[in-house]
C-alpha cells in the first residue's frame, strides 16, 4: 500500500479527483490544495510525492479535517526514527473524532516523513491537543528520553487542512 500526494490549484486537483474512480482526499488550506491518494495500485498523478505506509490505524472514510506533521529525518537516522514510531504510545487513534493515523515513510529520502491524522472536525483535533492523552503521547518531547536532535535534518512543521467534499 502506498500514499501519493500531489499539489496544485484547487480546480486542477478537483478535476483529477472527479476523473478517477479512486478514493482520494482533496485537502484545502489558505495556501492552496493537495490531493492525498492511498492505493495498492499505480498512482493517478503525473507528479508528486510517494510514501510507503510505515504504520496505520483506523479506517479513514470521511474525514473533514486532516493534520500532516512533516518531519525531515537524516537518512542515516531513519531506523532510529522508525523504531520510535513503531513503539509510539498509540493514543491519538482512540480519541473521539479521530478516524485514523498514517505514519508515512518517504520513498525519496530528501522528502520528510509525514504523520497524518484524520479527524471528523477541527474541534475534535483541538480537543485532542488539550487532552491528557496528548500530553502522555508527547511527554518525552524535548527531553533526554525523546529523539535526539541529530535525527532531524530540519525543523518539523505541521500543516492543517479541511477536506473538500463538493458533493456534500
Amino acid at each position: 500500500m502506498k500514499v501519493y500526494v500531489t499539489y496544485g490549484t484547487y480546480d486542477y486537483l478537483l478535476k483529477i479527483k472527479e476523473e478517477n474512480n479512486e478514493e482520494m482526499f482533496l485537502l484545502v488550506d489558505d495556501d492552496g490544495a493537495e490531493l492525498y491518494h492511498q492505493t495498492a495500485s499505480q498512482p493517478v498523478f503525473k507528479s508528486g510525492k510517494e510514501y510507503d505506509i510505515l504504520d496505520q490505524k483506523g479506517n479513514v472514510t470521511e474525514p473533514r479535517f486532516v493534520v500532516l506533521n512533516h518531519i525531515p529525518v537524516e537518512e542515516s537516522e531513519r531506523p532510529t526514527f522508525e523504531d520510535r514510531f513503531k513503539n509510539r504510545a498509540g493514543k491519538v487513534e482512540n480519541e473521539p473524532g479521530c478516524e485514523g493515523i498514517r505514519i508515512l515513510r518517504p520513498v525519496d529520502p530528501n522528502d520528510p516523513y509525514i504523520v497524518a491524522t484524520f479527524w471528523r472536525s477541527e474541534d475534535d483535533f483541538k480537543n485532542w491537543q488539550s487532552s491528557e492523552a496528548y500530553n502522555t503521547a508527547h511527554k518525552h518531547r524535548n527531553t533526554d528520553k525523546g529523539l535526539p536532535k541529530t535525527v532531524f535534518r530540519g525543523k518539523p512543521y505541521v500543516k492543517t487542512y479541511h477536506v473538500d467534499s463538493p458533493s456534500v
